[in-house]
């Protein structure tokens, strides 16, 4: 399988972005209009930027889109590349004194956006220290038994979402390791609640705030990013402290919000982040 991976990023990253770049310069958007990624990411990116024209919601999407793909070829990258190439790769470290403090060493919880590749983040973060984590099963069996495997590198492991993956988490939390999540994503129901995202009520993973809140762990914001004049970097960054209060989700949702919009065209927006709206609320994802 690592093969296969293997052959499909035979171009280094750099290069292959540069490929995606020029490609995509002749890509009409009538064409990504037939593709439902695409009509997702337009969606989503009209109710987080109601003030844009539409014509500038159709190039908005159109690049948000390629760095979708690009992020997707990062991930078949990190899956069939060593935990030392990823190192390699990853060229700066923004705020890594708050990832390397010593009082982490007691516990550390870390939520994340799909910011560019989950994969590739997470093979850095395992490749520094061993955490139990949750994971969503690939439908393809071969491949969520491949990839589990690889997430379950360097002593990590992981848990599937629910209520026993929770319970794991949190005794690995009372036991000073660490856990890393990505709160980004519409959560099964009962592991969310309704908080404030780009102004729309929205139904948010409340996990990461939660343990926060009970295990007095500290707790941080992860995410990838792509500067072309650098490569590929971490970052890290320390929430409000409110994020440890009852209004601890709506924290959460605005600490993202406020990385998302740095660099919009970074973010994932193919996710229906929308999808499960208050009662009474129409799917806003249907034409």
């Amino acid at each position: 399988m690592k093969t296969i991976f293997y052959i499909f990023t035979l171009f280094p990253l750099k290069p292959a972005f540069l490929v995606w770049d020029i490609v995509f310069k002749f890509v009409p958007i009538r064409l990504l209009k037939f593709l439902d990624p695409f009509k997702v990411t337009k969606k989503n990116l009209s109710i987080a930027f109601p003030e844009i024209t539409d014509h500038e919601l159709d190039l908005f999407a159109k690049e948000s889109y390629k760095e979708t793909l690009k992020s997707f070829y990062e991930t078949l990258y990190a899956w069939s590349r060593s935990n030392k190439k990823i190192i390699y790769q990853t060229k700066k470290i923004n705020n890594r004194f708050l990832f390397n403090t010593s009082e982490q060493k007691n516990g550390l919880i870390v939520f994340a956006i799909h910011n560019r590749s989950i994969d590739f983040m997470l093979r850095w973060i395992s490749s520094q220290r061993p955490h139990t984590s949750l994971y969503k099963k690939i439908k393809l069996r071969p491949i969520n038994n491949f990839v589990k495997k690889l997430r379950e590198e360097e002593d990590c492991k992981m848990v599937e979402t629910g209520i026993g993956g929770v319970k794991s988490i949190l005794n690995s939390l009372e036991n000073n390791q660490m856990t890393c999540m990505a709160s980004d994503q519409v959560p099964a129901r009962g592991l969310g609640v309704y908080a404030k995202f780009f102004d729309h009520d929205c139904y948010s993973f409340s996990l990461a705030p939660n343990l926060a809140r009970k295990s007095k762990k500290p707790i941080l914001l992860s995410y990838l990013s792509y500067d072309s004049n650098i490569g590929h970097v971490m970052n890290f960054k320390k929430p409000s402290k409110e994020i440890y209060s009852e209004m601890g989700v709506q924290v959460m949702n605005d600490e993202m919000e406020k990385v998302i919009r740095n660099s919009p065209c970074e973010y994932s927006w193919e996710y229906k982040k929308f999808r499960r709206l208050p009662s009474g609320v129409k799917d806003i994802y249907k034409n």
